[in-house]
């Protein structure tokens, strides 16, 4: 087999995301013809069809189905490498892909930051906020490039730094019937527990928690927001764990309190979570590090 022409392939790769030529010669700034000439010439070096023609559709073959996976891991791979070289050529400036759970990311965070940007305002920052899993999967994938989450991570491919801990406390509203000292467990199962959804690593440290205390709650609704969950429980609508640091105004004012029914705090480790043994771009590595001396200062 002839060595392998990165042009062509490029050619090929465009059309197989878009399974169309005409769109991808527009997005290659070529005509139609050009792309058709690049993928037979792609095709004839490797011996065999990438494509299909079925009436006015294009199809990949299992061949190409194949190649087009190769072809995505190495343009991604080509565009993290004009990243690395482009914030090498000025360690001031780069881009710096975050994504965060949202128990930690409304703690840590925006404090995070703001006196990180003070420091280096050419420095772009992203950020997104979603589940434990969801960021898990994307910092796996690349789309991220490091994330903040809660509770274990189980992926072998990613590392896990602990940062700090946090504590889930039960609490109630003060108007509450069970807003008094010495509730049970029993006096607990006919109210409504407000928790995240599934894939949140609050809510798997919850469902943990539950069967190991024996804590059983025969009403459930998931929130998908720490803050309505907050507002439920002010509104009487049942309890719910919730971050210390996210109620901790309300507990103080006394429109929330503690419901202190055997073990009813929960300890939480708060991760940054990156791709084992991949280059860091100078970018990430200097949020990185900054992130590092912020949380033993605070």
């Amino acid at each position: 087999m002839s060595e392998l022409n990165l042009y062509h392939l490029k050619t090929f790769y465009t059309v197989a995301r878009h399974l169309n030529y005409s769109r991808a010669g527009k997005e290659l700034a070529i005509s139609q013809p050009a792309v058709s000439r690049q993928v037979a010439a792609l095709e004839k070096s490797l011996g065999m069809n990438l494509f299909v023609q079925r009436g006015r559709q294009v199809e990949l073959t299992d061949a190409g189905r194949s190649l087009f996976d190769y072809a995505d891991r190495i343009f991604h791979l080509v565009v993290r490498a004009e990243r690395t070289i482009a914030e090498y050529k000025d360690l001031e400036r780069g881009q710096v892909f975050l994504g965060a759970g949202i128990t930690i990311g409304c703690r840590l965070i925006p404090q995070v930051l703001k006196s990180f940007q003070q420091m280096h305002p050419h420095i772009e920052v992203s950020l997104l906020l979603a589940n434990s899993s969801t960021i898990e999967r994307m910092v796996t994938c690349g789309d991220l490039d490091l994330g903040f989450t809660a509770g274990n991570i189980v992926n072998p491919t990613l590392h896990m730094e602990s940062i700090f801990r946090e504590e889930l406390l039960l609490v109630i509203s003060t108007q509450h019937p069970l807003a008094r000292p010495n509730v049970t467990a029993n006096d607990l199962k006919s109210e409504m527990l407000l928790w995240r959804e599934k894939g949140s690593a609050a809510r798997d440290i919850v469902e943990q928690y539950l069967v190991e205390e024996g804590l059983r709650f025969k009403n459930q609704a998931e929130v998908s927001d720490s803050g309505a969950i907050k507002q439920l429980v002010l509104e009487q609508m049942g309890v719910a764990f919730l971050p210390h640091h996210a109620v901790e105004q309300e507990l103080k004012s006394g429109t929330l309190c503690r419901v202190e029914a055997g073990q009813s705090t929960i300890a939480v480790y708060c991760h940054i979570v990156s791709v084992k043994d991949m280059h860091s771009y100078p970018a990430v590595l200097a949020f990185l590090n900054y992130v590092r001396k912020w949380v033993s200062e605070h």
